[in-house]
């Protein structure tokens, strides 16, 4: 009967052990969660301009990106000259879209109702110089797949009586 008894459990433990030891279902397991888990307030490669390609980090490339696209709209903003009614020393945000084709696109602006009261053709000036961006941007990656991404610009508007 004893010897029954230890047949019985040994035979338990060997069946139910296994699990215990064998660490690839685990493994994979975590492995396959992890695989499925995606931070989407992150992206791996940011938006680039042509010029930015030779930047070596993503920190680099994202400053490059945006120290190039403020150069490309003060560019063209001072080609147009906006009056405001009286003096004003205010900033707004921008939102702005790159979607995956590489498209800069201004979602929403953020203005104080100061400034839509000064300079209330500046909306459509905003809308115009993005207009005029050139196309060649290449959209952010998140695991080698181009994805939208968004960004918030501050532009400060200084004006003098």
């Amino acid at each position: 009967m004893f010897f029954r008894l230890v047949i019985l459990i040994s035979i338990i433990m060997v069946t139910y052990s296994c699990d215990f030891i064998s660490p690839s279902k685990t493994t994979l397991r975590n492995t396959s969660l992890l695989d499925t888990i995606v931070d989407y307030n992150d992206v791996d490669v940011y938006p680039l301009f042509l010029d930015c390609n030779n930047c070596d980090t993503s920190e680099k490339q994202n400053l490059c990106f945006e120290m190039e696209l403020i150069r490309r709209l003060q560019k063209i903003t001072r080609k147009n000259s906006l009056g405001a009614s009286g003096a004003i020393n205010e900033t707004l945000m921008v939102d702005i879209l790159v979607d995956i084709e590489g498209k800069i696109s201004i979602v929403k602006i953020h203005k104080t109702p100061e400034i839509e009261a000064q300079i209330p053709e500046l909306d459509s000036l905003l809308f115009d110089s993005f207009a005029l961006l050139p196309a060649t941007v290449q959209p952010s990656l998140k695991r080698g797949i181009p994805v939208n991404s968004m960004f918030t610009l501050p532009i400060l508007i200084s004006a003098k009586e």
